[in-house]
């Protein structure tokens, strides 16, 4: 996994150049299995396996893409630990950009915080 340390607005510019102007439309690439997911695809996975935050409010696409992995929320956490992340998901595995190993990209916001997210998928054709 490479490392790439980019401002918030480096990661929307190169979003919107790969992808368009509708976030929903952006892809990220899971560095673990290689799954890509779009923000639709987390908004229907959400759909059928709803999710809360930690403060208790419902979980939405923003919250998750590009930080985690869609089979988390397609249930990779319940499961077996041996099976490679996969847990009851039938795609994506259990990684987290915030988890054990961060990344691989940093993002660092207005604030001069950074979180850490998955790579940018490649563009569409």
């Amino acid at each position: 996994m490479t490392h790439r340390k980019l401002t918030q607005a480096e990661l929307l510019a190169e979003a919107r150049a790969r992808f368009g102007d509708d976030p929903m439309d952006w892809k990220f690439t899971c560095p673990r299995c290689g799954d890509v997911a779009s923000g639709r695809d987390f908004r229907e996975a959400l759909a059928a396996h709803p999710r809360k935050n930690r403060d208790g409010s419902d979980t939405i696409a923003s919250d998750v893409i590009g930080q985690e992995c869609i089979g988390r929320t397609l249930g990779a956490l319940k499961g077996p630990a041996t099976d490679g992340g996969k847990g009851q998901a039938e795609r994506g595995c259990d990684w987290a950009a915030y988890g054990f190993i961060p990344g691989p990209w940093e993002i660092v916001l207005p604030d001069g915080r950074s979180v850490h997210g998955f790579p940018l998928a490649e563009a569409r054709s």
